[in-house]
């Protein structure tokens, strides 16, 4: 849609019964009630599961429990059905239940395994270039930068992923890869990322750097 009036018409039209079908993006599993809507369909679940974000499974399992709450909202029975490639998977067998609490349960232990959030701490810098070499280079050197901080200030639980290029690795004609540090708690990530900044450690030849401490996405 080009323009949020469009968003509005569609809607309109839906709930008055002009529109049998609605198609779309995950926007349409989201702040909308339809009491008449009967069956819910959901194509290749399993993209949001793949992707390089220790999120993933976490956006999964609302993805899905959301949509399944657009079916069935009134007296009529509703119908949800999930494309998969692996129905084994455990936030989507758990969201299919709406079992949060195991989802959560399994999901930290996961993570705890792994060392990320809430375990670790993390802070992601994403370099840019049109170039991808030069976006390449700028961030394996800022990587040996990062790990001379981490010996200065005795970061003995303190480590760096990366570089990697990014999910989206080309973004508007510029080539982006990111460094993720992690530390233990937030203590130390802030004294790192301040003697990041004093050192000038952050300062590279690539077009653009965006640090981001405790990201949301990794995308």
């Amino acid at each position: 849609m080009s323009h949020r009036t469009h968003y509005q018409r569609i809607v309109d039209d839906f709930e008055a019964r002009k529109i049998d079908v609605l198609v779309g993006t995950q926007m349409i599993a989201k702040g909308l009630d339809f009491p008449f809507v009967s069956f819910v369909g959901v194509v290749h679940a399993d993209t949001a599961a793949l992707a390089t974000d220790f999120r993933a499974h976490e956006r999964l399992f609302q993805l899905i429990t959301q949509v399944a709450g657009r079916a069935g909202r009134a007296d009529a029975p509703g119908q949800v059905v999930v494309q998969t490639m692996t129905p084994e998977m455990p936030a989507l067998s758990f969201a299919l239940r709406h079992d949060y609490p195991s989802f959560a349960e399994a999901e930290l232990k996961v993570r705890q395994q792994v060392g990320f959030p809430p375990f670790r701490r993390l802070a992601r810098a994403v370099l840019m270039h049109p170039r991808e070499e030069r976006a390449r280079h700028e961030a394996e050197a800022l990587v040996v930068r990062i790990h001379s901080a981490i010996e200065a200030l005795q970061l003995a639980d303190a480590d760096i992923l990366g570089p990697n290029p990014c999910t989206l690795s080309r973004l508007r004609g510029r080539y982006r890869y990111d460094v993720l540090m992690r530390t233990p708690n937030a203590g130390d990530m802030r004294r790192l990322t301040a003697r990041l900044e004093a050192d000038g450690a952050l300062r590279t030849k690539a077009e653009s750097i965006v640090v981001d401490v405790d990201p949301v996405s990794l995308a």
